[in-house]
């Protein structure tokens, strides 16, 4: 039996099994359904039976302001009314739920008898004059802005349509209910018309009279209430107040926590005793939603606002069938048909999951929300339904469900959203078509939309995406409203077109995505990218790049919304090491290596322009710490070179003391590399290289035997004096000159990956940053150009080959150049002094090492140089002790591929036998008749074997193998490694010894990886395709840091595997995943998850070692399969943005692009993006969007899969300013083994 309290006035019955029974038998009865005051006599009767002094007990204030009961029962000892103030009556013991299941469909009646009761209704009644309480009125309201208008209505205009929606709907009573949406001044004006109409009482407009005003606090809002004006408010208002805290406070990026709602609540009871209290929040608190019975709210809404809940005095929730509209299995009719049956079960499972998880709340439920737009993009679900007729079926079959009883027990109330069309709301058109009217108060005709045009020559851009220049506009517009700081902090907005350009394409795909400087083409050299001026608006739209010239796409004219914590981290890891060491880490010092000699001299010789006063001052700074950071041994000898100007080699050209094999400019027009091609070189560039060759003078000049040369952007880490004497001792014997720095990202990665200390130096190991010469390296400079005579590398070559890397390096010996795989220097970020580029030119360079830097800094290894080391065992130890899990699925199928499968797994069992390998092998049978037997896998005896399990599964369509794998994740912890493979992975021919070798070489330097991966000969992504890494100089690269492993093959640390998988469980993505039968989602957010668990930038290793796929094509992968696929993206969105985060760049268009090519400096290398250089770091391609990315296809057969793809651009409902209104979930039917399940579709 439930154990009744009612509250703070009524004491337990549980003590008393006598009266429990009676009460509880009361509470059954018709008398007590009906009549309050049968109940309320009840009460009393209990009361006086269990207490001597119950009247003085009821009269205590702050009872009576916390319960109905008390109130009740002070009202039958006073002769009172029990009657409900305002509109909103409810009886709760009349409730009740539609049921669908097997059993079909059916209402059941909710029954109360564990439920408290909990209203502040008549504490209000005390407070103010008693007010004639209207009965009978519709239950339908009417969200009520013009806020986001170009032109805003009146507000006496705008309360006066009421009468005109009235009318539209077709309602037989008036609508006497209205909400607002915030304290803003045009919310708080249209709150005083309402007020002063309330208390005429002739000389209204119209016949619009609100009883019922509902009072919108915005989130931002709860902070500082303007409590003055809210109290005039409640002393003049003659009808029934309400307010609303806050907008969908739940919703994820909604910074309000639940303690501030919570205080908000408890200050408008106090003040303003008897105003009816509540929140709006949105469908996403529900985890499941179907089936009905089974419906449950997520754990993150019950574990924030389970003390909220006992505070509210109704129960709202924003809701919109409209986000369902298109799901596979949703009809139409049932969306907006009128008898409302998807509204019903929304309304039903929410009802279902509030009493079993708040059982003695009793609250009752008002819908906050709900609407349909008329118009707006119309290419994909759900917003090729966004039409008028759509709209208009919904909007009165809801209206007229609302006002009759068929919402009886359901709903309380029910707000429309909303009265008019606002046309600079929303980041999407279809934001601002959700008005019942148009922004003039009109009635909607077929002409109300406005159409998106672009320009004639901008024809793709129109038919592909209709919003992108609409939304850019009014992006643009609105990025400096102050009512919408929150709305665009730390989502990577710079100001520019590129970052909104991206922003709505990550969102919505209703842009071409930023994956390219602008041009049809991209000229590189060094870290510097050059494109064109007029295509800055990376829309290719003439229009907006005349209207918004000063917005580039590289250029943050206005940073006004960025907080500083990504310049200060950018900044920071700039300088990191200045006045530090690291610490040793990973591995000790080399105890093997010679002794280190006693005293030791390091001559550095720095080249710095006379002009450059900015650079010195940091030069000056870095040395300084660095003397005090080396250690006691090292001798540090600086000398500052000054620089050759543009005007030393004019004055060189001019007297003939200097011959250039190329004709000298001033500046580029064009991109610099098109100058190089017509034999064209800077002066600055000449500068440059005659620069070094003064340095190498200076330092020939002082005896020294070697010296570092470096350039005034170079910072050297401390570590360097630590390792000199070993770093000499192990280079290439014969050497000349030892790069120690490149721009070069794909050097960059060939360097990290090499087992040698030394590489020998590539073409595409470009810059002059920092490297040392020998004094034999410097006798050959010396003597080639002693006549200052400066000719091209080839006759045929540009003039590039005059630049400071073919200059130095390409004169010196073939093969006597090395490049240190260790880092010891890194870049200061200053504007170029050496790529000029014209005033007039219609071009602008770009220049960023903000990538480099990053890298570098990460990656200052401490480990001991494997020349010193003593060769051991070519096989990993920890390839040899460690346990492996290896789990895979099989369909069983009779078909050659099934077979083929089957032995692909049985040789991998075989092969693997050495190493301490558990297989788990899942088997997915889709006949009931044969759970438990797969005819033909008898035949491989491997299944036999000791340490493989065959888990036999029934699912008679799709299904996701998550659902299998996670059935014990605490089982992952006992193993060192989790491997998790697809049936037709080659694991037998896999290189487990080289992989391991690979491994091991990337912990001994920077600590485990939780994840790595492979290639294959297959995959949408180019950098996972095998081929990619026998193209453009990558053969070197033995492993790269990624954002995105691929679940076909991963290896995944077994504490790792199950903490990450742990939190998936909980977050209820493995049911959505069961629902939809897709596994999509697992691999986009472990990277980032990974990075958590290890505390590290970057949590995923990928080897480029290709491993065969079999490419069974076991999985069918049709429209469906996509669509459910981009459903569960949405979802993982919602639960984890800040895992999939991490893989964005990899899941947009870039590293799909079939235009990608291999840029000189290795841009398309940026396997690992780190977040914070997102809006910073440039990413480029080749050319214009060709719509052939892997979620924006048509018509396309996927390489992988051999499946065709479709326009999908369905994504969540874009994050509002969160104070509008919006909600954020859906339901989808499917009928694979289930009557329906549920899609929640939502706002990140």
């Amino acid at each position: 039996q439930a154990s009744y309290r009612l509250a703070g006035c009524c004491s337990s019955f549980e003590e008393n099994p006598s009266q429990e029974s009676i009460f509880h038998l009361y509470l059954k009865t018709e008398a007590c359904k009906l009549k309050m005051k049968l109940f309320s006599s009840l009460v009393v009767l209990l009361l006086l039976q269990a207490h001597s002094d119950t009247e003085s007990t009821c009269q205590n204030e702050d009872i009576r302001s916390r319960t109905l009961s008390c109130a009740v029962a002070a009202d039958s000892l006073q002769g009172g009314s029990s009657e409900a103030a305002g509109l909103l009556q409810h009886d709760v013991s009349a409730r009740s739920v539609r049921i669908v299941d097997s059993k079909g469909v059916r209402e059941e009646a909710k029954d109360d008898e564990t439920k408290d009761i909990s209203s502040t209704a008549a504490t209000r009644e005390e407070k103010k004059p008693s007010q004639a309480k209207p009965s009978g009125a519709s239950k339908v309201g009417i969200n009520l802005s013009v806020k986001w208008m170009k032109n805003p209505l009146p507000v006496a205009q705008a309360v006066a349509a009421i009468e005109r929606i009235q009318a539209w709907l077709g309602l037989s009573r008036p609508i006497e209910r209205v909400k607002t949406y915030d304290l803003s001044p045009s919310n708080r004006a249209m709150v005083e018309e309402i007020v002063q109409q309330s208390n005429k009482t002739s000389g209204l407009i119209g016949k619009v009279h609100i009883k019922e005003l509902v009072i919108g606090i915005g989130n931002k809002e709860l902070k500082s209430i303007d409590w003055p004006w809210l109290r005039s408010i409640y002393e003049r208002f003659s009808g029934s107040l309400h307010v609303a805290v806050g907008n969908e406070p739940d919703r994820a990026g909604i910074k309000i926590p639940a303690d501030k709602v919570e205080d908000a609540i408890r200050q408008i009871k106090d003040q303003m005793p008897g105003t009816q209290v509540t929140v709006p929040f949105a469908y996403s608190i529900m985890e499941t939603s179907h089936p009905v019975s089974a419906a449950n709210l997520t754990k993150k809404f019950k574990d924030e606002f389970h003390n909220v809940l006992p505070l509210l005095d109704y129960f709202t929730i924003n809701i919109y069938p409209f986000l369902s509209a298109g799901v596979r299995g949703v009809a139409t009719e049932n969306l907006t048909g009128s008898n409302m049956s998807f509204l019903n079960d929304q309304i039903s499972a929410l009802r279902i999951a509030l009493d079993r998880d708040f059982p003695h709340n009793n609250l009752p439920l008002a819908i906050g929300e709900t609407g349909w737009p008329t118009c707006g993009a119309a290419r994909a679900n759900p917003y090729a339904f966004a039409t008028l007729e759509y709209a208009q079926e919904f909007l009165t079959n809801v209206a007229k469900w609302m006002e009759s009883s068929e919402s009886d027990g359901r709903i309380v109330s029910g707000q429309l959203f909303t009265a008019f069309d606002e046309e600079t709301k929303g980041t999407r058109a279809i934001e601002r078509y959700y008005g019942i009217l148009t922004s003039t108060g009109q009635v909607k005709n077929a002409y109300s939309c406005v159409t998106n045009a672009t320009e004639a020559s901008q024809a793709w851009l129109e038919k592909d995406y209709p919003d992108c220049e609409s939304d850019l506009d009014w992006m643009v517009s609105n990025f400096d409203n102050p009512d919408l700081q929150e709305k665009f902090a730390g989502r990577d907005i710079d100001g520019s077109l590129c970052s909104f350009q991206q922003y709505l394409y990550d969102r919505w795909a209703s842009c071409p995505p930023v994956t390219r400087i602008p041009g049809d083409t991209v000229d590189a050299e060094g870290d510097t990218i050059y494109g064109v001026k007029s295509a800055a608006t990376k829309c290719w739209s003439q229009r907006l790049a005349d209207k918004y010239s000063d917005r580039g796409a590289i250029v943050k004219p206005n940073v006004s919304h960025l907080t500083g914590q990504t310049e200060a981290k950018s900044q920071k890891s700039s300088h990191d090491g200045i006045a530090f060491k690291i610490q040793d880490g990973k591995a000790p010092a080399s105890e093997t290596g010679p002794a280190k000699i006693e005293f030791q001299t390091l001559q550095i010789y720095w080249i710095n322009l006379d002009a450059s006063q900015d650079r010195r001052k940091g030069m000056e700074a870095m040395f300084d710490d660095l003397r005090k950071a080396v250690p006691q041994n090292v001798n540090l000898q600086i000398s500052r070179v000054p620089a050759i100007g543009p005007n030393e080699v004019k004055a060189m050209e001019k007297n003939k003391s200097l011959t250039v094999d190329a004709t000298l400019i001033d500046a580029c027009t064009v991109a610099c590399t098109e100058h190089h091609a017509r034999g064209e070189l800077l002066y600055t560039e000449m500068g440059c290289s005659l620069s070094h060759l003064r340095a190498v003078d200076m330092a020939f000049s002082s005896g020294a035997e070697s010296a570092l040369i470096i350039e005034d952007d170079i910072r050297i880490f401390p570590e360097l004096g630590d390792d000199l004497h070993d770093l000499l001792a192990v280079a290439p014997k014969g050497w000349s000159a030892l790069q120690m720095s490149t721009v070069s990202t794909k050097a960059l990665l060939t360097l990290l990956s090499s087992s040698s200390t030394f590489l020998r130096q590539d073409d595409y190991f470009l810059g002059t940053g920092a490297y040392f010469i020998h004094r034999s390296g410097m006798q050959v400079l010396r003597n080639t150009y002693a006549g200052q005579h400066f000719k091209r590398q080839q006759a045929t070559s540009s003039a590039a080959s005059l630049q400071a890397e073919s200059v130095l390096f390409g004169a010196l010996p073939q093969g006597s150049v090395h490049t240190s795989a260790r880092y010891y220097v890194n870049f200061m970020k200053y504007p170029t002094t050496v790529h000029k580029m014209s005033e007039t030119s219609e071009y602008y360079a770009v220049s960023s090492v903000d990538w480099q830097t990053n890298f570098l800094n990460r990656h200052r290894s401490r480990a001991p140089f494997p020349e010193l080391q003593k060769q051991t065992n070519p096989v990993s130890t920890r390839l040899l002790q460690s346990s492996f899990l290896a789990m895979t699925t099989l369909v069983c199928r009779n078909s050659s591929s099934f077979e083929n499968e089957c032995r692909s797994i049985a040789s991998s069992i075989r092969e693997l036998r050495q190493y301490n390998f558990t297989w788990a092998v899942y088997v997915v049978i889709s006949d009931p008749a044969q759970d438990g037997n797969c005819p033909g896998m008898e035949s491989f005896k491997e299944f036999r074997e000791l340490g493989v399990s065959l888990n036999y599964r029934l699912n008679a369509g799709r299904f996701s193998k998550w659902v299998y794998y996670t059935e014990d994740v605490e089982q992952f912890a006992k193993h060192d490694f989790l491997i998790v493979y697809d049936a037709d992975m080659g694991l037998s021919s896999f290189p487990w010894v080289e992989y391991f070798k690979r491994y091991d070489e990337y912990a001994n330097k920077f600590g485990i990886a939780p994840i790595t991966g492979s290639v294959r000969n297959r995959s949408p992504f180019f950098p996972l395709k095998a081929d990619w890494w026998s193209k453009c100089n990558r053969t070197a690269i033995r492993y790269v840091e990624t954002d995105l492993v691929e679940q076909w093959f991963a290896m995944l640390n077994g504490a790792f595997a199950t903490w990450y998988l742990r939190k998936v469980v909980e977050t209820g993505l493995v049911m959505q995943q069961r629902t939809l039968g897709v596994d999509w989602g697992v691999d986009s957010a472990w990277c980032g998850a990974a990075a958590e668990w290890a505390s590290r930038e970057s949590g995923c290793l990928m080897m480029p070692i290709d491993m065969y796929h079999g490419d069974t094509r076991s999985l069918k992968q049709d429209v469906t399969f996509h669509q459910n696929g981009e459903h569960l993206t949405n979802m993982w969105w919602e639960k984890v943005p800040q895992w999939m985060k991490t893989s964005q760049l990899w899941l947009g268009s870039f590293f799909q692009d079939q235009s990608l090519g291999c840029s000189p400096i290795g841009l398309e290398e940026r396997y690992h993006m780190p977040v914070d250089l997102r809006t910073v770091v440039p990413v480029v391609a080749t050319r214009v969007p060709d719509n052939r990315s892997h979620h924006n296809v048509e018509g396309l057969t996927d390489q992988a899969s051999g499946s065709s793809y479709i326009k999908n651009k369905s994504k969540d409902k874009d994050a509002e300013d969160p104070d509008e209104p919006r909600s954020s979930a859906s339901f989808a039917s499917l009928t694979h083994l289930a009557a329906a399940a549920v899609i929640q579709l939502f706002v990140a």
